[in-house]
């Protein structure tokens, strides 16, 4: 392949390569419109625990997987995932890891949301460090 269209192609393939293992690497979002049985969840986070034991400063799957656990307690206290009722505790520490990796207000916001469901207190500057994350509105 010496042709210039030879090249070309060539690069090409090279970067539809390495588009597509960027794409693969993203972090799926969890679902948080269905309900799950236990067998279902512990499949579901698998994706983000897979990824935290090969990287544990994956901030992205600290918060997915913070999340998820955050949406099943939210589910136990109406009765639809008992299975969850002691995942307060996990889902505060894995978006605590996550924003302490990378404060991002996304991230910022569901602990502050994980900490209100527990009934935890807000004593960190968490929402100090969200106001400032946060872009002004200019008023009219």
């Amino acid at each position: 392949m010496k042709t210039p269209m030879g090249r070309v192609l060539v690069l090409v393939g090279v970067f539809i390569t390495l588009a597509a293992s960027a794409v693969s690497a993203q972090v799926p979002s969890f679902d948080t419109t269905r309900l799950y049985s236990e067998t279902e969840f512990t499949a579901a986070i698998k994706p983000y625990a897979d990824r935290i034991a090969r990287n544990a400063n994956d901030a992205e799957a600290h918060h997915w997987l913070g999340v998820a656990y955050l949406h099943v307690v939210k589910l136990s206290k109406f009765g639809l995932a008992p299975y969850a009722r002691g995942f307060g505790g996990r889902a505060i520490a894995e978006l605590e890891r996550s924003v302490q990796l990378k404060a991002e207000p996304a991230a910022m916001l569901a602990l502050l949301e994980a900490y209100v469901v527990v009934g935890a207190s807000i004593n960190n500057g968490l929402h100090d460090r969200l106001m400032t994350a946060s872009p002004s509105l200019p008023l009219k």
